[in-house]
């Protein structure tokens, strides 16, 4: 029986019941939509990362945690930094707006964040459990990066499987020294923790988290 052969009460009994169920199901859809984005958010945490995908039998999900970086004062900012690096590493656009280097953007990120250190890379590196021996030390300097991924694949390829099953504290302190690293290379060491305080001042770092459903619609 088709729609136009329905009566009226009866068409109005199954929208009732279909909008019923539709409730229903976005509740639920709500509700998994929220833990997989709990987990998602606690692999990130954990690792180090900005993105995780799940992968599930029909489908797969992704969790992003981007940050957005806006100067409050760009004057302020430009004056900050070293002569010459801001026009060299940041872009003018019409409107305007400003299009920051990548570098310098995760740089400015980790600083509003404090998610930095200023150890050196060779000192925390002499401090694990075997330490590297002269070669691996050379290896570890030069292909360490601050990438959760492929440093985790780094290590393991010098010293082996963690027993722990992991090297994830070893990767955070990695993961900070390198920001740190980064801030270093953009900004004077003289006065550096009153240009820190200055920074953070004339920025803001706002954390926006976006999850995706992925799969094929017969």
């Amino acid at each position: 029986m088709g729609l136009k052969d329905k009566e009226t009460k009866e068409l109005i009994s199954e929208w009732v019941a279909l909008d019923k169920q539709r409730k229903i199901n976005a509740k639920q859809a709500n509700q998994i939509k929220a833990e997989l984005q709990a987990r998602g958010l606690a692999y990130i945490d954990d690792h180090n990362e900005r993105y995780v995908k799940f992968y599930g039998d029909t489908g797969t999900c992704s969790v992003t945690d981007a940050m957005s970086l806006e100067v409050l004062n760009v004057d302020k900012l430009k004056a900050l930094l070293t002569p010459g690096l801001f026009d060299s590493k940041v872009t003018v656009t019409v409107k305007p707006s400003y299009d920051y280097d990548k570098k310098l953007e995760q740089a400015l990120k980790a600083i509003f964040t404090e998610d930095y250190s200023f150890e050196s890379l060779e000192d925390f590196l002499e401090e694990l459990n075997p330490a590297p021996d002269a070669n691996q030390m050379k290896l570890l300097k030069k292909k360490l990066k601050g990438d959760y991924e492929k440093d985790r694949e780094t290590l393991e390829a010098v010293f082996g499987k963690s027993p722990d099953g992991d090297y994830d504290v070893e990767l955070f302190y990695i993961h900070r020294i390198k920001n740190g690293e980064l801030i270093k290379a953009f900004l004077p060491e003289e006065g550096l923790d009153y240009m820190l305080q200055e920074i953070r001042k004339v920025i803001i770092v706002e954390t926006k988290t976006a999850i995706k459903l992925d799969y094929e619609e017969n």
